[in-house]
């Protein structure tokens, strides 16, 4: 399953590894914000509700910290929702593309998409960047 398009596959179970983490910490994240992420398609629109809210807070107080931290949170539980209910696929640290810490999730069928710049473009940009129509545009097809 490797392509050019992903670094080398030693950070993958590192990153396997964070992912569990951080798809908790998205869990927690949602109930924080009174939101269910229950693992299903249907959530990404819950995960858009939360990075919204994100977002919202974010225009109000220009305060920066601990915005990646919790786009990558929210990138895993998308991650997630796609392990389990459309392909597996392989969840890398940096990508040629994309470069150092672009988190590019190859799906099986080779196709490479960034769902951690979707979440930090959401909460950056607005609602112009939901993540809803990308993710079923780019995934929820298969």
């Amino acid at each position: 399953m490797s392509d050019t398009k992903t670094t080398d596959s030693k950070s993958v179970p590192d990153v396997k590894e964070l992912q569990v983490k951080l798809t908790d910490l998205a869990i927690q994240l949602g109930k924080h914000y009174k939101v269910v992420l229950d693992y299903s398609v249907q959530s990404i629109d819950n995960v858009e509700t939360v990075l919204a809210k994100i977002s919202d807070e974010y225009r109000k107080t220009k305060n920066e910290e601990g915005i990646k931290g919790m786009a990558l949170e929210m990138a895993a539980y998308i991650i997630t929702v796609i392990e389990k209910n459309i392909l597996k696929g392989a969840w890398s640290r940096d990508s040629e593309e994309m470069g150092k810490d672009s988190f590019p999730y190859e799906l099986g069928d080779g196709k490479v998409i960034f769902p951690y710049a979707w979440c930090l473009k959401r909460i950056y940009d607005g609602e112009g960047e939901d993540i809803v129509s990308k993710f079923k545009t780019l995934v929820s097809s298969k």
